[in-house]
């Protein structure tokens, strides 16, 4: 065994895992990430990508990548049980939003799952860690001090174990989680049995098709597919109802015939099985995300039906929720105690995420579709209102955390900018010491790596400012980046050395966009939350406390 203790070993390299091992390496932390899978895995799987998803891509840096590689979310057709080339009604899945000044990524892009964990495969490679595939955690044990963790490899036909100490283990490892089931903790919920269903992905041949499709009959049987928004040859399939699914899984020409079979559809040319699986909606979450030192995210903590598209999304919100607490815990920056705070802020919103896509296939497995409950809870989906309002970390000057309302889900917290919602966007800033006449970003800004104090500037007098500024100076090095925004009327502060940045809100979208009417300051955590809203150094103070101890 090796005499080297790692800071972090994750189980699991989907999404969950990579998100969380890109975070961890861009606050400078070494990390190991394996996967008992020989090599990345086939097929679409989950493959819409939430707007909320889309902002933590552009706080991670990977945002330009999804996005060129991203379509948007194709429209649902469904087809009339007795004529499958006859139409009988089109939609949107998802509700169509315009967006926003404060909502630049108003709708999901679909992005294949496979293409998707090749980009942060590709980041991750260009911070010095690649995936070790073939690499299966058998069994750990954990002690005060660390974990040590038995990694199996086979090489010539030959088991190679390795011993490894670690600080942290990480299980991303999917909803038969090794780690979840090592740690006893109970996998609370159902499967509905009753729906099995076989899905997967297959190859076509000739003109791409255009829309979400279903064909067949609820009370018999149906088939779903759904062209891929990178490879135009690809559609991922769901058939479901009166099927032997263990006939279709033992001969794909099946899959081929119970499609022609259901749609009647031989116009389309379908040609080769990629990869399926029998699929049963699980419908589960555990009690607590940590014991110890070891943690789950992702499905391994909580895994559910695949309507609505939250599968993913909410595991790489669990992943960026974790990293930047583990890594100030790593650093010696602030105390195990945060840590707790993962669980806190985000079983809340799994709960809730769990009983939302519960009722969506509640709705679907009856072929009840458009309903007016059914449009509401698919507008929550992207996931923007998803807030931590009431955790034990954020802040509030002159608020009662006792009566916070509206935490996990929650259409106001879009917009409103109150501790514990999404930080929003504010376009057209300008760098007062910036080389380029270029506006950034407020997203621009923020980091992974680090808090952003968002310092709106008007009706503060300089000692305040000044005061402020030293307050931020003082936090852990490279954990506090202060950013002075100045109103379109205001005059240059000449503190601008006491700032890291200090912009101009050319167009007022900063002091709109975050409901400013006064001195006020925002802190912004890494993962793109807002912590605090305070007006006084001393706000600021209270909140780092929290984070840091006292």
């Amino acid at each position: 065994m090796s005499t080297e203790t790692l800071p972090v070993l994750i189980s699991g390299a989907g999404p969950s895992g990579l998100v969380l091992a890109l975070s961890l390496r861009e606050n400078g932390i070494p990390v190991r990430i394996i996967d008992k899978e020989p090599g990345p895995r086939l097929g679409e799987r989950g493959a819409g990508v939430s707007p909320r998803s889309l902002e933590l891509h552009k706080i991670l840096g990977t945002f330009d990548d999804v996005n060129a590689a991203g379509k948007p979310i194709p429209l649902r057709r469904e087809y009339d049980p007795s004529d499958g080339h006859k139409p009988l009604k089109t939609y949107p899945m998802i509700p169509i939003k315009q967006a926003t000044i404060g909502i630049p990524y108003a709708n999901a892009l679909m992005v294949g799952q496979n293409h998707h964990e090749r980009i942060l495969r590709s980041h991750l490679e260009k911070l010095g860690v690649a995936v070790e595939f073939g690499s299966e955690l058998r069994s750990f044990t954990q002690s005060e001090d660390g974990v040590t963790a038995e990694i199996v490899r086979h090489v010539d036909g030959k088991e190679v174990i390795e011993h490894v100490k670690v600080s942290w283990l990480v299980g991303t490892d999917g909803a038969h989680s090794v780690v979840r089931k090592t740690l006893g903790l109970d996998f609370l919920g159902e499967t509905r049995d009753s729906l099995e269903m076989v899905i997967g992905d297959i190859r076509m041949k000739g003109e791409p098709r255009e829309y979400w499709e279903r064909w067949g009959d609820t009370s018999s049987k149906i088939v779903n597919t759904r062209p891929s928004g990178q490879d135009s040859d690809v559609l991922t399939f769901l058939i479901a109802g009166k099927v032997d699914v263990q006939k279709l899984l033992s001969n794909p020409k099946s899959v081929i015939d119970e499609f022609y079979e259901i749609s009647g559809r031989r116009d389309i040319t379908l040609e080769e099985v990629i990869w399926m699986a029998k699929y049963r909606p699980n419908i589960r979450m555990v009690k607590q995300l940590r014991v110890g030192r070891v943690f789950i995210a992702g499905d391994a903590a909580h895994c559910h039906s695949p309507t609505g598209g939250q599968g993913l999304n909410s595991s790489i919100q669990d992943s960026f929720n974790l990293g930047w607490k583990l890594a100030l815990v790593l650093k010696g920056y602030a105390p195990a105690s945060l840590l707790d705070t993962y669980g806190e802020e985000r079983l809340p919103v799994i709960a809730e995420m769990l009983n939302k896509t519960t009722e969506l296939l509640n709705h679907m497995s009856k072929g009840v579709t458009r309903t007016d409950g059914e449009v509401k809870i698919r507008g929550d989906m992207s996931q923007l209102g998803v807030n931590y309002r009431g955790s034990p970390i954020v802040y509030e000057e002159g608020a009662d955390p006792t009566k916070v309302q509206g935490i996990g889900y929650n259409k106001e917290s879009e917009t409103a900018a109150l501790p514990g919602d999404r930080a929003p966007e504010a376009p057209n800033l300008i760098d007062v010491a910036g080389d380029s006449d270029k506006p950034v970003s407020l997203f621009g800004i923020l980091s992974p790596s680090h808090h952003s104090i968002v310092v709106f500037s008007d009706g503060y007098s300089n000692e305040e400012l000044q005061g402020l500024s030293e307050v931020i100076r003082r936090q852990p090095e490279n954990t506090a980046h202060s950013v002075l925004i100045q109103s379109s009327q205001g005059a240059i502060s000449n503190l601008v050395a006491s700032f890291d940045r200090v912009v101009i809100d050319d167009k007022g979208h900063a002091y709109a966009g975050y409901n400013v009417h006064g001195p006020t300051v925002v802190v912004i955590r890494p993962d793109g939350v807002i912590g605090a809203r305070v007006r006084l150094a001393s706000g600021v103070e209270r909140y780092f406390q929290g984070i840091f101890g006292a």
